[in-house]
């Protein structure tokens, strides 16, 4: 059985936009790398908040806290994205912990960010009782 590190939810702190905060849960992928979202209130209307990895135009990688429109991928024009952060050259499928800046909705200060992993067998293997 091979075995490998899987990021299952993200904890976000400490962000100026407050309804940023919170905990976020794998959901999907995006950009090839994984996906995280929660559910949360912002400008008194329930939204879902996106975390995830975009590669640019120039071929750079970053990541992003948004909403996206109801109904739409993130990544577009249309999104509202509050915090960024440049990918890290090693680890660049997972977020990095302290280098998020604000963007056009954000509020200083920009967010931290702990992930939480956890060893899942490598897609494909099954792990259950005979």
């Amino acid at each position: 059985l091979i075995w490998e590190k899987t990021v299952k939810c993200i904890n976000v702190q400490n962000a100026g936009i407050r309804a940023v905060n919170g905990r976020y849960t794998l959901s999907g992928n995006i950009d090839g790398v994984s996906a995280y979202r929660k559910i949360g209130v912002w400008k008194e209307q329930e939204v879902e908040f996106c975390l995830y990895r975009y590669d640019k135009l120039d071929e750079t990688k970053w990541w992003f806290i948004s909403i996206a429109p109801k109904g739409s991928q993130p990544g577009t024009h249309d999104d509202k994205d509050f915090y960024m952060a440049p990918a890290s050259l090693e680890h660049s499928d997972i977020p990095p912990e302290s280098t998020w800046a604000i963007n056009d909705y954000g509020i200083n200060p920009p967010p931290t960010i702990i992930c939480k992993s956890e060893l899942l067998p490598e897609s494909g293997e099954e792990s259950g009782d005979n």
